[in-house]
């Protein structure tokens, strides 16, 4: 039984990770066209490079 609720916590970690990088995504596209329609698809590119970055930077550290 132990192994399973590790197995589940594991799952809801990463489910949620990659949900909020998703929805940060989303929400900074939304920002991004709504402040800055002449190069918002320049800033959606680096903020996903950035988010990139973050995760290698983070799951080195782990």
């Amino acid at each position: 039984m132990n192994f399973f609720t590790k197995w589940l916590k594991e799952e809801l970690i990463i489910f949620l990770w990659g949900g909020g990088v998703v929805l940060s995504i989303i929400v900074f596209g939304v920002f991004a066209v709504s402040y800055f329609p002449d190069i918002a698809i320049n800033l959606i590119g680096i903020f996903i490079v950035l988010i990139i970055l973050f995760h290698v930077f983070i799951w080195r550290k782990l």
